[in-house]
């Protein structure tokens, strides 16, 4: 059996999802994908996905052979492509996950110029609010803004992103404007859904002295934007990044609240998976973060 197509079949299955997915864009049956996995597994001894009906996961062995099979794909590819190019050029696939708002306003539209100066570096960009499993979802990165992550992960901070409070002219009118961290107890306020729990949102003072408020309010979502939509709609006051908010701030569509507090500031962070060398293509990637994204966003 073709050993080279037994590790694309993996390698395909991983990074669509399912074994449907991976026959689909090779141009093979999904039997064929089942058979070359099934002998992948027997020439390696050990199992390599625990699959269910609905879903499939990684075993440790699976993350081993599914970094080596990547590695090696992608380097056949480079060869294929480029016989004879400088061996210290970026190449490579990298799988990167970033938040939704983050990613759809700050790193998609400056993309163009990483792609332009790595002309044979792929980057898969999946947009997705929850925090990602790094191996067993196959990432080489991941796009985290908050608290540190903790130690078991590889961290390298980007950024700080500044946060604004805001509502409605009508919002305002109709409920009158917060003049103190306090009052926010009386208002809807719009609530992130992935925030600690019990956390509130935090207020420094003119003195210095820092507030945690325990808002409170009808509506919590999982994503910035669908919080702005209803924040648009007058439905509440909204506590997010500053880029998400900072069109309908200039618009006057949504004026800032509580100007004499600082709110909190987030930091941002890409993590990877600890021990790992990290490749050229990620070195550039979180290198672009910093000069390209982080700067502009600063």
């Amino acid at each position: 059996m073709d050993r080279f197509a037994e590790l694309e079949a993996f390698a395909a299955t991983i990074e669509l999802g399912s074994q449907a997915a991976a026959a689909a864009s090779l141009g093979l049956s999904r039997m064929a994908v089942s058979r070359f996995i099934r002998s992948l597994e027997e020439r390696i001894g050990e199992p390599l996905l625990i699959r269910t009906t609905r879903s499939q996961t990684l075993t440790e062995a699976g993350a081993r052979v599914r970094d080596t099979a990547r590695a090696t794909l992608d380097h056949y590819r480079d060869v294929i492509a480029r016989p004879g190019s400088d061996a210290g050029e970026v190449a490579g696939t990298l799988r990167v996950s970033v938040p939704v708002s983050f990613g759809w306003r700050q790193i998609a539209p400056r993309l163009p110029e990483l792609m332009a100066t790595h002309s044979r570096l792929r980057v898969d960009v999946v947009l997705l609010d929850r925090q990602v499993h790094l191996i067993d979802e196959g990432f080489d990165i991941a796009v985290r803004i908050g608290d540190q992550p903790t130690a078991e992960f590889a961290s390298t901070r980007l950024g700080l992103i500044e946060t604004v409070l805001c509502a409605t002219p009508a919002y305002i009118d109709s409920n009158g404007a917060p003049q103190r961290p306090t009052d926010l107890l009386t208002h809807d306020c719009l609530l992130y859904a992935y925030a600690k729990p019990g956390r509130g949102w935090s207020f420094r003072g003119p003195g210095g002295s820092e507030q945690r408020i325990r808002v409170t309010g009808r509506l919590t979502s999982n994503n910035g934007d669908a919080l702005l939509a209803a924040a648009l709609a007058g439905m509440g006051i909204i506590q997010q990044p500053r880029f998400v908010v900072e069109d309908d701030l200039k618009a006057g569509r949504l004026v800032p609240l509580l100007r004499g507090y600082r709110t909190r500031e987030l930091a941002a962070w890409a993590i990877e998976v600890p021990g790992r060398e990290r490749s050229p293509a990620a070195d550039a990637f979180i290198g672009f973060l910093s000069r390209s994204v982080f700067s502009a966003v600063a």
